[in-house]
């Protein structure tokens, strides 16, 4: 059994071998938080994913029998964690089950409008002997229906989405992991899910100042109980939309001569101090280079021309950064054609829809670039570095 306080238990599971979330690729796994607070009353904290359903309901009657659940809390109806609810209900029938009234509606949509639940509007914490628990809902800090949940006496947060990582360890908290896997994983999970709700997500980092906070425990990855101060800091930075003297270079190429650009561009940024991340959407998911773009300053896409238009790839990357909105950016873009153009364009067109500040560039050549186009592209890269220092 694993303890974050006394009798407060993990109840959840760990997810090793999911690679993908919804188009988000996740290589190294993932965990579905459940968390069971034993007192004079008992508390479930959330579900799991359904094909978990029956490790979370063993982990539960290792510490104590389901039929004693008094409340079942579920922080959000999103089926990654609410998908045990029939298992759990089938077990605990004793239990009452509180949601925000959207969490609610949410649920009867998935799993049938016979569930019955109380909405935390009509009961916004309970007294569960020794300690308590307040719901604070937090609408569009994911999903419309998401709330967080909160242990005043035990300074301990349940954070549902916020400040989680998909990130399966046998290790249950921050320090039983290697940190730098850990806090890559968090970046990558804010930059490709909570990105785009950088407003409600930084409402909710707001109204956590002066809560004393020991420990988070969020629904995804591990439990922050040594620093959960790093986490926070780097959520009140994200939100912020602060960058770091970094650019992201990417691009996709059918004969070399895109690539030949893309790293000509690269050097040209790098020669002036620059930390540069170069990815070819070929080799690199999109979800990967978008946690690189989370704290760039500048993000340089590179197309060739298909068909008057853009390279599938680079048509799928931008559609999901548009989605996602970073905040903060400086932007370009440059390609390579045969017989007609068109890519460019199309770059420049979805740039200017995510939000980012374009600069306009020249750079849009005709077959293999020559020696001097090459120098062009490496000189527009000095160019923009010069803009990223002096931003």
């Amino acid at each position: 059994m694993i303890q974050l306080r006394d009798g407060i238990y993990w109840v959840g599971a760990v997810d090793w071998s999911i690679r993908n979330f919804h188009g988000y690729i996740t290589n190294r796994g993932s965990s579905y938080n459940s968390y069971l607070i034993v007192d004079e009353k008992v508390a479930l904290v959330d579900f799991v994913k359904a094909p978990f359903a029956e490790e979370q309901i063993r982990r539960i009657s290792e510490v104590i029998d389901p039929k004693k659940v008094d409340y079942v809390v579920a922080n959000h109806a999103e089926p990654d964690h609410s998908g045990s609810i029939r298992r759990v209900i089938e077990a605990c029938p004793n239990a009452e089950i509180l949601a925000t009234e959207r969490c609610i509606n949410t649920l009867w949509r998935y799993y049938g409008g016979d569930i019955k639940a109380t909405p935390v509007e009509k009961k916004p914490s309970l007294k569960l002997g020794k300690r308590s628990l307040t719901f604070v809902p937090a609408p569009m800090a994911h999903w419309p229906d998401s709330m967080v949940s909160y242990v005043p006496e035990e300074k301990l947060l349940f954070s549902n989405d916020a400040f989680g990582q998909h990130l399966a360890s046998s290790g249950r908290f921050d320090d039983e992991v290697d940190q730098a896997e850990l806090m890559q994983e968090a970046e990558t999970y804010y930059a490709n899910i909570l990105m785009p709700l950088w407003r409600s997500v930084g409402r909710a980092v707001k109204a956590l100042e002066g809560v004393p906070v020991e420990m988070i425990a969020p629904s995804h990855g591990v439990i922050w109980r040594k620093d959960p101060g790093l986490i926070l800091k780097s959520y009140q930075g994200w939100v912020a939309g602060e960058t770091k003297l970094k650019a992201v270079v990417v691009y996709d190429t059918m004969w070399g001569s895109t690539q030949l650009l893309a790293r000509a561009i690269a050097d040209g940024i790098a020669s002036k101090g620059v930390d540069v991340k170069v990815h070819c959407l070929g080799a690199s998911h999109h979800s990967e280079v978008i946690a690189d773009v989370l704290e760039a300053r500048a993000v340089l896409v590179g197309s060739p021309t298909l068909n008057n238009h853009l390279f599938p790839s680079v048509a799928g990357f931008l559609a999901y950064m548009r989605g996602l909105k970073p905040v903060n950016k400086i932007g370009a873009a440059f390609g390579s054609y045969g017989w007609a153009g068109g890519a460019k364009k199309a770059v420049e067109t979805e740039l200017l829809a995510a939000g980012i500040q374009l600069i306009e560039s020249d750079i849009d050549f005709v077959f293999k670039p020559s020696g001097d186009e090459a120098k062009r592209a490496y000189a527009f890269g000095e160019s923009m570095g010069e803009k990223i220092v002096g931003a």
